[in-house]
């Protein structure tokens, strides 16, 4: 009679939490790189002159100085850019790799990555919600009631609320990746390998 071998129990189970949270940011990361891999394909077999013209075009435009300056200096170096993205997002997708492998250096990255996303995300909606604010502005002194239109201050309400919604998860998830729980899993599983 033959016997099968009993593999001996982990001494620390795998959190569902983790793996569902790694796995999501596994996907969204991966691809968020290709998309940016895309975007430098696309720029590297562009003509130079053919995307400084596109670039030169949409400056010219009255609306383009409603953008804040951070966004008007990014119009002007696309290719540098793109290559950040490239490289965040890159840096994203080891992490989130590393997490699932439950690698301390990867819960880290991933608290850092998060704390920077919090960060961006609050930046990014108050400048939306100022560049709306700045649209609306125009607008009503365009039109003849000199009233906003109709659903414009609903739209920037629930981009703000959209704005609050995410950094409320963002900020749950940094607590959570650094919560003694989630740390012990970790530090169970760097001990055992």
């Amino acid at each position: 009679m033959t016997t099968v071998p009993i593999m001996p129990a982990e001494s620390s189970p795998r959190s569902t939490f983790v793996t569902v949270v790694a796995w999501i940011a596994l996907a969204w990361s991966a691809l968020a790189t290709l998309g940016a891999l895309g975007s430098l394909l696309f720029l590297a077999v562009t003509p130079t002159a053919t995307v400084n013209a596109v670039v030169n075009r949409v400056t010219q435009d009255s609306s383009f100085q409603l953008l804040p300056a951070p966004y008007q200096l990014m119009a002007h170096h696309v290719y540098l850019v793109a290559l950040v993205k490239g490289v965040w997002w890159a840096a994203v997708l080891v992490a989130s790799i590393g997490v699932l492998r439950r690698k301390e250096w990867a819960r880290r990255a991933f608290v850092a990555v998060l704390g920077i996303e919090i960060v961006l995300v609050i930046f990014g909606t108050v400048l939306g919600q100022s560049i709306g604010m700045k649209l609306a502005t125009q607008l009503a002194a365009r039109s003849r009631s000199g009233q906003v239109p109709p659903g414009m201050g609903s739209g920037l309400a629930l981009g703000g609320l959209l704005g609050v919604a995410i950094v409320a998860i963002l900020v749950w998830l940094l607590l959570r990746f650094r919560s003694d729980r989630v740390r012990t899993e970790f530090e169970s599983m760097r001990r055992a390998a």
